[in-house]
């Protein structure tokens, strides 16, 4: 055939998208783009050039864009109910909870839906704070027969409400479920933690520690945490370094690690600096966590080019395509396993290290059910322990070798005093002080809240947690081993 001719045949969608897939892993997102957004014009509806597209944004930092693109292709689909569910979970995923929100909405308007989305919808509600929404979609998805072997929904219903009614019919679902072993170990502790966080509302504290008792065995049992490994882990990050990303600071990004032991109060810390300081907050960000895991796996640490190349990274998934802001808060409590490499990036930086009373941060990882596996120490009291000579451990190490500034904030001294101890945290990090003019519409207020926190991160601040582990004192002997923080 002659190359004229030949040139003259219009090229498939096919075959465009195959274009566009291979210039966006070839390291050209650009061009990538531009090609999808004129596939796109010709075929609105394609779910695959879509998906695509938004994980084209999403790796420019356009999180913002790419939710929105989702929501496109599920609109010009009638926000079919499969499609939607995976768009409203890419959304909920960038923090564009808004969205998802919309996605959900736009589905539930058409009909009976499949109870994964009705759960969905309910969690995208409880982690913006509108905990009525929450619980009406929970239920429906319990109405719906939700499998609750793979989704802990009693526990999500859990920490919609606190709960004042011991005849709350709650809480016979939850003892129900608890005790029914037609479930998995794990499914049926999560109704533990449920049925646990319920009788501590209503102060039966007797009944929550005999409660709490057998899920926490319950899961320790179905997943162990490995001791000897996370000992190597410490020794691991204590012997290493990282070196400079070999840029100037850059004064107009400060980013803000929010880091402790889980429970400390990391989320309230970075959910009312973000208020008083006009900061963003990011959430848990867990991109640090990534690069470190990227750049210990493959040697890059002495890398200057390679800590460059993470820190425009970092910096790209934490600015994104909002309104911007001077200070991003990362309230990542884990992060504190890698401060030497945000560091390393990120000389302008600073840290912000929670501190807690042991007793009370040991007794609320035993009273959650988390998720993450790098969490599964909390859930038995000899792991918690070695967890925490870890964490200190690293903490103690940081403060000698690393030049960013550190503060360190006790979790009693916030609550006890938010305003004067937020003035301190506006000058660590630099904020000037903000008056009645600016508003408190900020990006930082309206950041989600995915963490096991996100009841009493939306709650006003209360003292009624400090020396909570009193109460389980005699329930609890196990408690009275971490002493008082030194």
């Amino acid at each position: 055939m002659h190359a004229d001719m030949q040139s003259s045949i219009p090229v498939s969608f096919e075959n465009q998208l195959a274009a566009a897939n291979a210039l966006f892993q070839g390291n050209a997102p650009a061009r990538a783009e531009a090609l999808l957004r004129e596939l796109r014009l010709r075929k609105p509806a394609r779910e695959d050039a879509a998906m695509l597209l938004a994980d084209v944004q999403r790796s420019l930092g356009r999180l913002g864009a790419a939710s929105e693109t989702l929501f496109d292709v599920c609109r010009a689909n009638g926000f079919e109910p499969g499609l939607s569910l995976r768009g409203a979970q890419f959304a909920r995923q960038c923090d564009r909870h808004a969205v998802a929100a919309r996605i959900c909405d736009g589905a539930l308007a058409q009909g009976p839906v499949a109870p994964e989305l009705l759960v969905l919808a309910g969690h995208v509600a409880r982690e913006t704070g509108d905990f009525e929404t929450a619980r009406a979609r929970y239920a429906a998805a319990l109405d719906a027969g939700i499998d609750l072997d793979r989704h802990h929904v009693l526990g999500a219903l859990a920490n919609t409400r606190r709960y004042v009614d011991a005849d709350d019919a709650d809480l016979a679902r939850f003892a129900g479920h608890f005790a029914d072993t037609r479930y998995s170990l794990w499914s049926r502790a999560s109704a533990g933690f449920a049925l646990a966080k319920a009788q501590n509302d209503l102060a039966d504290y007797a009944a929550a520690a005999i409660t709490l008792r057998e899920a926490n065995t319950m899961v320790h049992a179905a997943r162990p945490w490995d001791a000897a490994a996370w000992g190597g882990f410490v020794a691991a990050r204590r012997s290493e370094s990282a070196a400079s990303a070999g840029t100037a600071p850059e004064h107009d990004f400060v980013p803000v690690f929010v880091v402790g032991l889980p429970r400390t109060g990391t989320t309230l810390t970075a959910t009312l600096l973000a208020r008083a300081a006009g900061a963003c907050d990011r959430g848990e960000l867990r991109t640090l966590r990534y690069i470190a895991d990227q750049l210990v796996a493959g040697g890059h640490l002495g890398s200057p080019s390679a800590l460059a190349e993470a820190a425009n990274l970092y910096r790209t998934l934490a600015v994104q395509d909002d309104e911007p802001a001077a200070w991003y808060l990362d309230q990542d409590p884990l992060n504190f396993r890698f401060l030497h490499i945000a560091a390393a990036m990120f000389p302008q930086a600073r840290v912000i290290h929670l501190r807690r009373d042991p007793r009370d941060t040991a007794l609320s990882l035993w009273s959650q059910d988390f998720a993450h596996p790098d969490l599964v120490f909390a859930y038995d009291f000899d792991d918690m322990h070695a967890y925490m000579a870890g964490h200190d451990a690293l903490m103690q190490h940081w403060k000698q070798a690393l030049r960013i500034p550190i503060h360190e904030l006790d979790y009693e001294t916030l609550v006890s005093d938010p305003e004067a101890t937020l003035a301190r945290l506006r000058d660590f990090i630099g904020a000037p002080a903000r008056g009645p003019e600016t508003g408190a519409d900020t990006i930082g207020e309206r950041a989600p809240v995915q963490s096991a926190s996100v009841w009493q991160a939306r709650q006003p601040v209360y003292s009624t947690s400090m020396g909570r582990w009193r109460h389980y004192a005699s329930y609890v002997p196990e408690l009275a081993r971490f002493g008082k923080r030194n």
